[in-house]
Order: C-alpha cells, then structure tokens, then sequence
C-alpha cells in the first residue's frame, strides 16, 4: 500500500507545535504578560518581615575587675509596611508601559507565526517544483536517449551523419548535467524543508487553495494597514513611547505613600524578656523642588521620541502599503503570463511530436529536431517555476495583508492564544484598584506629533486577473 500524502496543513501542525522561533516568541509573550501584573502589584502594599534570633556576650569591667556579665540568646522581629497613595501618574505610566510591552509582544508572536507560515509554505512548493524539474530533466534525457539511438542506426545505415551524431552526444551531456543541477536544488530545497519542520518530506500532496484575495488594491491595503502585525507592533512602540512621557512628566510631581512599621526588641541580651514593642505609622510627602533643568529635559526628551515613534509607525504603514502593491503586481504579472506558459508547454509539444515524424521522412535535420526538444524542455521548465511563484506570491500578499494565520490551515489547535496564559487576578489587592483610579486621575502623555504626509495616491494598472486554472 502506498503512503498516504501528507498535506501542507499536516505540515504546518507539526512546525508549529516545536518551533523554536515560535516557542520562543511565545515564552517572551508569556513573560511580558507576568510585567503586566507586576505593573498591576505595585499599585498594592507591600508587607515585610524581618526576623533574627542571635547570641550576644557583654563584659564591663572596672578597676580590673569584671563587674558586669551578660550573655544569651535573643529574638528580634519587625514587620515593614509600605502602601503607595497618589504618584501622580508614576505608576500609571508604568503600568501603561508594560502593557504596550505586551502587546508589542504578542505583535511580534504573530509577526514570527506568519513568518514561519511563510518559510513553510515557500519550502512545501520548492520541493514539489523542484520534483517537477527533477521529472522534466529526466525526460528530457530520456528523450534524447532515445534520439541518440535512432541517430545511431541511421548512421551505421549512412542515412546520418558524424555531425548528426555528435550534436546529439552534445544535447544528451547537457541534459544529463541539467538533470544532476536539478537533483541538487531538489536536496537543497528538502535541507530547507527539514530546517522550518524538523525533517526531511516524505511524500507531499499537492498545494491546496489559498485564501481568496481583495476585490481591488486598495481594499488589500486597507486590511493590511489594519491587520499587519508589523504595524500593530509600532503602534505598541508608539504607546509606550508616550507612557514614557507620561512617566517623565510624573517624576516632576509629588509623591505621597504610606508607611508603618512594628517591632519588638528584647531590652536585654540575656533573654528575650523584658522586650520593647514599637509602632509607627506616617505619610511621606515627595516634592521634587529644584533639579537644576534635569528632569524638565527628560520630560522634552521623552515627547520628542514620542514624536520619533509616531514618525516610524507613519513611515511603516507607508512600508507595508509598498509591500503590498508590490507583491500584488507581481501576482498579477504571474497570472498574467501562466496560460500563456500553457500554451507555449502545448505548442511545443506538438511541434516536437510533429518534429520528430519530419525526421523521419527525411524533411528536416537531427539539429532541427534537437531544438524542438530544447523548446519543449525550456517552456516545461518556466511553466514549472512559475507555477510554483505564483503560490508563493499569492501567501507572500496575504503574509504582507497580516492574513497568513495557522488556524486557516492548521485549525485552532496550533494557535498560540495570548488570553489562555493570564496572571493571577489577585495581583495589587486589597488596596490597588482604588489606588489605580485615583493615580489616573493627573496622568498625562499627550504631546503634539510633527504633521506628515499621508500617502494615499491611487493609480490606475494595478488590477488583478482571476486565477488561472490548467486543465
């Protein structure tokens, strides 16, 4: 029984499931999930306890003589209260900041998913093209083996001559050179397909249907600039950017906290009784007063990387809409041209056959029927090579959209899902969701970003023609 095919969505499952690229990207995603809630706990108390049980000698002595002596074992304990009350932002910022972190996180998951998706699909259909070409060539050698015998009948019948032979020699040892290039590229292209999966293709299926493209460009665009993890994570720079600002207009603010304390000290080193017991509890207020221009610098430092960041995400969208286009006329081209890669790979079959028959009746050369056949090979060849681009493009396009995801192949079960890893609920309790609402309240990262242009120039020429299908 012959094996079953695997297809490109078992493919895709198994990478996924022990990428390393990918686990890493989730492991960081899983970590800045943990800042989150670390931003979250500050806004809470915090209670230490602090212990010790030593031993301590005494000795005074006077006039020579001991006239004191203490020695033992005693316990202190202490605990240490601290409960921040209004930063003015501070901890907002910080907050803010490691939420924009994680979604940057989660951004470049989906960035290193897509890519995967990516170098998957681009080594599944070279290995297929290139077991395409391997069967071309070796026809083609085939073919011109059986020539080489013909030609060699006519010849010891002097119906051919040594020129005749020796063309034909010459066709065969370029065919058998194409065909050992061909093997090659197809070794080089499975050593591709075990670096992405983790092993080397056993017997592949044919490439499915991918998802259906946008009616127009600029429908592309539009969901590109919406969907394009690329974008999402210099939104996220963005984000923190300002959080930053917000956190260095906050150091320019006061600081209000709270703290207390407990303690119990032994009054002696003998024994832990008599002891001292001692509770303070105060508020500490934080003015920063005079700074020399410090911390007014950071604060215009921090809105002109704001500015800086804001710049970037424009300049990306600006990126990712050339990608786009230029994968989608790529595509169009390659549509384009593929039927007429049909019909070139049909003609010169045809002629080759009809060649082949002239030969034999003596109407044209060996040489004639030789580049009948080099025609043959050489449409072969580019339909195969085309066809294979025009995959490639077509997941290069949705790759570029932010489209590529694994469960459209591979279903949920490989989908990394960020809201499925959550940190603990109680983080910042019992004191710190009032005190988050209430450090809101002054926090403040706007700032007033330098105009640009925004780039939205349609043109005309860009249609895309509807997939070709070969019979």
């Amino acid at each position: 029984m012959p094996a079953a095919a695997e297809t490109l969505a078992d493919v895709i499952a198994e990478a996924c499931r022990g990428n390393p690229a990918v686990e890493a990207s989730r492991a960081s995603s899983r970590a800045a999930q943990e800042r989150v809630g670390q931003a979250h706990a500050q806004f809470g108390p915090t209670l230490n306890a602090d212990a010790s049980y030593g031993y301590a000698a005494r000795r005074v002595r006077q006039n020579g003589a001991t006239v004191l002596r203490q020695d033992g074992f005693t316990p202190v304990l202490s605990l240490t209260l601290d409960q921040p009350l209004f930063t003015f932002g501070r901890l907002t910022a910080q907050r803010r900041l490691a939420a924009a972190d994680y979604g940057s996180s989660v951004a470049d998951l989906q960035a290193a998913e897509q890519d995967l998706m990516a170098n998957i699909i681009i080594a599944y259909a070279s290995v297929l093209r290139d077991e395409k070409l391997v069967a071309i060539a070796r026809s083609n050698l085939g073919q011109l083996t059986a020539q080489l015998d013909q030609i060699d009948a006519r010849y010891a019948a002097r119906y051919a001559t040594e020129t005749d032979l020796q063309q034909t020699r010459t066709r065969i040892f370029s065919g058998q050179a194409q065909l050992d290039l061909a093997q090659g590229a197809l070794l080089s292209s499975r050593n591709r397909f075990r670096n992405v999966v983790g092993r080397y293709p056993e017997n592949l299926a044919p490439l499915p249907q991918l998802p259906p493209l946008p009616r127009t460009l600029e429908e592309a665009q539009t969901q590109g600039v919406q969907s394009s993890p690329l974008l999402q994570s210099a939104r996220y720079d963005l984000v923190a950017a300002q959080a930053r600002l917000g956190q260095a207009r906050s150091n320019t603010r006061p600081y209000v906290s709270f703290q207390g304390s407990l303690a119990r000290t032994p009054l002696t080193i003998e024994h832990g009784d008599p002891s001292e017991v001692t509770l303070q509890v105060q508020a500490g207020l934080t003015i920063p007063f005079y700074s020399s221009g410090l911390l007014s610098s950071r604060v215009r430092e921090a809105a002109q990387i704001a500015d800086s960041a804001n710049q970037q995400l424009q300049q990306a969208i600006r990126d990712v809409r050339e990608d786009i286009a230029t994968y989608w006329d790529q595509l169009a081209a390659t549509r384009r041209a593929l039927p007429a890669y049909a019909r070139a790979v049909s003609s010169a079959d045809l002629a080759f056959q009809g060649a082949q028959q002239q030969q034999l009746d003596g109407q044209i050369t060996s040489l004639d029927l030789l580049d009948t056949a080099r025609d043959l090979l050489n449409s072969q060849q580019a339909q195969a090579q085309a066809e294979a681009q025009l995959y490639i493009q077509h997941a290069m396009l949705l790759g570029t959209m932010g489209q590529l995801r694994i469960e459209t192949f591979a279903g949920e079960a490989a989908e990394f899902r960020p809201k499925a890893y959550t940190t603990p609920g109680w983080m910042g309790f019992p004191t710190g969701p009032a005190i988050e609402v209430l450090d809101a309240i002054t926090y403040s990262d706007s700032f007033n970003p330098t105009p640009v242009t925004v780039e939205q120039s349609p043109e005309e020429g860009h249609e895309m023609p509807s997939e070709f299908e070969r019979p």
